[in-house]
This record gives C-alpha cells, structure tokens and sequence, in this order.
C-alpha cells in the first residue's frame, strides 16, 4: 500500500444528541471539537478522542453511519477501489476534510478517505 492511513473518526447515531453529548463530554470527559453540521444537515458532534455524534438513531439503519480515515494519496486509493470493482457512494471530491471520496465495504458500511490539503483541482 502507498503511503499511510490514518484513523480519523467513527460517526455514531444516536437517538438523542444532546444526551449522549452530555455523556461523552461530561460523564466520560471527552472532549468537543468545533465543527460544521455534515453536508446532509444534520448535527455533528465530533470529539478528540476519534468518535464523533449524529442524529439518526441505533439500528434505523445503521448506528455506524461512516468510517473515515485521513490518507497521504485519495486518488491513488480511488484508482484502486475502482480497479477492484468497489463500490463507490460518492467519487472525489472537494470535502470538508479535503480531496475525499465515500466507498462501500463488503458489508456495505461507508468509509470516507481524504487527503488533508488536497483538492480535486489539483
């Protein structure tokens, strides 16, 4: 594999963001990063310790919303996902994150992998 990946955050839905915020943050002491809602507009709670908060639920569909992991080359693990008929639930583009693109595992669980500084236009 070309260059590293990084681990950078497990999204979990839940059923009551605020609860579960108070939870992390002031039961177990993590800590809250700023951040924007995701792209779909819902809330987006992220901390320092890797996991990060939405609404949605457990089990409606999937408590995992996303996987995400930051990469030194997203367009080469593009080429290769493609290469290996991989499915895709959003191609490169410019993310939040920087240069990103959504995959589907085997299972079907999404796994988001960016390229901090990089962008399509590049």
């Amino acid at each position: 594999m070309s260059g590293h990946a990084a681990f950078a955050h497990l999204l979990l839905q839940v059923q009551d963001i605020e609860s579960s915020c108070r939870f992390y943050r002031d039961t177990l002491g993590f800590t809250v990063r700023n951040a924007k809602p995701l792209a779909d507009g819902r809330p987006f709670v992220p901390f320092n310790q890797g996991l990060a908060l939405t609404t949605g639920g457990p089990g409606e569909p999937l408590q995992i919303d996303h996987l995400a992991f930051s990469v030194t080359d997203v367009r080469d693990l593009a080429h290769r996902c493609e290469a290996a008929g991989v499915s895709f639930r959003q191609g490169l583009h410019d993310g939040i994150y920087g240069l990103t693109v959504y995959v589907r595992d085997p299972d079907g669980t999404t796994v988001e992998l960016f390229q901090p500084g990089a962008f399509l236009a590049d």
